[in-house]
């Protein structure tokens, strides 16, 4: 809410600016009542005097306010009250403040079980208000500045709200059975909301008919939450609802060995507190949302049987889609793209992958992986490898299929895979030229007399005009960067007590 400013005569003239500055004005509690932590409402007041002002004092005040409404009755009270009061140094009772700007900033910690903002209803709501005054005297107006705050509670990122997928699996028997399920339990105001339907036919010539998926709200009130039996109100409304034909062309597929439709929708969530509230359960507000599923099965002499389930959902504030002062959502800035993919929440699930390299040579139907880039002796994707390997990966590939591998197999292809790589090495570090290679640039192995295979020290000549060669700089961020080695780890000898 944009400040506000209050005043009238020669002090509305003095008073250019007016305002609470906050560093945030929506405060985010991560977890519930006992889990979450506290945090700090901090800003600082801001005065503009164009011409000297006589004022008594400059206060601040910052407050939580409460009312529930149910059965043609009203409750307020006020259960948060901060106080701040400001003088200048040199001010005395009644004194002149002089034209200058003036900042008195202020915080107060925010207690991790503080009530969570409920706005959107019109007769029950749960607001905080900060509201600023320059006390003038008795026979003067004051000068007054309001800012609205909202204390948002979200869930944590490791909540089992976001990992959980929420299903309904059963049979009606000799009819159908079914499984009716969605990714998660928690789902972000404003997005959407994704179903998944399975349903196997267990009866000859059924058919399915309408599909009716819902969001219902409901809403409990309490005057006196200490008091929960004594007044309590209860409303039931529906906040999104989606309804289509099956269309009687569509292709069964083979699921755990029935036959069955599988199909998939999507719930488009309202956007604003006005027509949808978050899940809350807070000083006598508490809202709750279920998914509803009511599925119309057209039976083979054409009477109509209706499936009916439902699901608990909890709907969450996401703080990267916060409110306007209008109490909506605006995605605007987003440009098209699905809101659920800018909100904070849990790492995504194992089935929602993107390029997997699967671990062995299975049927790559269903994954999203590159084509032909199988695991094992595969090129990963997007690969940066200047050469392939000389080892044969693909024969180790098939002898690992067949048999196991012996130590003398192993032994023998890391003497070869050694090798390869000696030589590979050197020539990496030679400059390219038409003469033969030199012998000082090869690699020289010995045996030492305790079986310990050591490195020589390698040495390298480079000619002068290669060297001044500056290669250009996507060829040097593309090059492998080889130090040569020089001398081998020391040997560890054994230690006798």
């Amino acid at each position: 809410m944009a400040s506000r400013l209050f005043g009238t005569g020669n002090a509305a003239n003095s008073v250019k600016y007016f305002n609470i500055r906050l560093d945030q004005s929506t405060l985010v509690l991560r977890g519930n009542e006992e889990e979450a932590s506290s945090v700090l409402l901090k800003g600082t007041l801001v005065l503009c005097l164009a011409e000297p002002l006589k004022v008594q004092n400059v206060r601040l005040r910052f407050t939580g306010e409460r009312r529930v409404g149910c059965g043609g009755q009203k409750k307020d009270d006020q259960f948060l009250r901060k106080y701040w009061s400001f003088e200048p140094p040199g001010l005395s009772r009644g004194g002149t403040l002089a034209a200058d700007n003036y900042e008195w900033p202020f915080d107060y910690v925010i207690p991790g079980n503080t009530p969570e903002s409920v706005e959107g209803l019109d007769d029950s709501w749960i607001v905080y208000r900060m509201k600023a005054t320059i006390d003038r005297g008795i026979l003067a107006q004051n000068i007054i500045t309001r800012k609205h705050i909202r204390v948002v509670r979200t869930l944590d990122t490791a909540a089992l709200e976001l990992f959980h997928e929420m299903r309904v699996d059963n049979t009606w028997h000799d009819k159908i059975d079914y499984t009716l399920s969605t990714p998660t339990k928690g789902v972000i105001f404003g997005t959407t909301v994704d179903v998944n339907f399975r349903i196997a036919s267990l009866l000859k010539g059924l058919k399915i008919g309408e599909v009716n998926t819902s969001l219902v709200e409901t809403q409990d009130m309490w005057i006196d939450p200490k008091y929960p039996e004594r007044k309590k109100g209860t409303i039931t409304r529906p906040v999104a609802e989606d309804k289509f034909d099956f269309p009687q062309d569509q292709e069964t597929e083979l699921v755990d060995g029935h036959d069955a439709w599988v199909f998939s929708r999507r719930l488009t969530l309202p956007k604003s507190l006005r027509q949808c509230l978050q899940t809350v359960d807070t000083m006598g507000i508490r809202t709750k949302h279920s998914l509803n599923f009511a599925v119309n099965l057209i039976n083979p002499d054409e009477h109509v049987s209706k499936l009916t389930a439902s699901l608990p959902l909890q709907i969450y504030i996401s703080p990267t889609l916060l409110m306007d002062e209008d109490n909506t959502i605006s995605t605007d800035h987003l440009g098209g793209m699905d809101p659920g993919a800018f909100a904070v929440g849990a790492p995504p699930q194992y089935g929602q992958h993107r390029s997997d390299v699967l671990y062995s040579d299975l049927d790559p139907a269903g994954y999203v992986t590159p084509a032909g880039t199988l695991s094992g002796f595969s090129t990963p994707f997007n690969s940066q490898s200047r050469r392939a390997s000389a080892d044969n990966l693909a024969a180790l590939a098939s002898a690992s299929t067949t048999a196991s591998f012996t130590p003398i197999a192993l032994q023998s292809r890391l003497n070869n895979l050694d090798n390869a790589t000696g030589a590979d090495m050197t020539s990496s570090y030679l400059p390219n030229s038409n003469s033969s290679e030199n012998p000082s640039a090869t690699l020289s192995r010995q045996v030492s007399d305790d079986g310990i295979d050591h490195c020589s020290p390698q040495h390298f000549e480079y000619s002068p005009e290669q060297m001044n060669k500056v290669p250009s700089y996507s060829t040097a961020l593309q090059s492998q960067h080889q130090t040569p080695i020089n001398e081998v780890p020391p040997i560890y000898q054994p230690f006798d007590r």
